[in-house]
């Protein structure tokens, strides 16, 4: 009879090989939960810094094209691919085609205006979509 405290006989000292394999697989777990976790905040990292280097080239282009003193919205707001902004990064903007108002009904003078930035190779792209008055008419 083994009491507390007191050592084993010799045969019987250490971990079994349940005890063993139990706690690979516990550390193999952990490890793997780390590692996706790893992976995970990764790829966060690379999209928050692609959102962020778009959020800048939209910038870019307000700034060289801005949206201020238009007389003509059709005419002065388009802007063909622009790539000299930022490596890699190409921005466009383009009005949408505005049908003729029905008869007796008055021209709202609102344009549908999309600001474009794509990257990738024209595989990734993010749209911005705002509404032009136009208070000359």
């Amino acid at each position: 009879m083994i009491r507390c405290g007191t050592a084993a006989p010799p045969g019987q000292r250490g971990f079994t090989l349940i005890e063993m394999i139990l706690a690979v697989v516990i550390l193999a777990t952990g490890l793997a939960v780390l590692y996706r976790s790893v992976i995970v905040n990764m790829t966060m990292i690379t999209v928050s810094s692609q959102r962020q280097d778009v959020a800048y080239v939209f910038a870019l282009g307000e700034l060289k094209y801005p949206l201020r003193d238009i007389e003509d919205i059709e005419e002065d707001v388009p802007v063909d691919k622009d790539s000299s902004l930022a490596e890699g990064f190409v921005f466009s903007r383009t009005v949408d085609e505005k049908p003729d108002p029905e008869e007796g009904v008055e021209d709202d003078g609102l344009y549908v205006v999309r600001t474009v930035v794509t990257w990738a190779d024209g595989k990734e792209r993010e749209e911005i979509i705002r509404y032009l008055r136009n208070t000359t008419k």
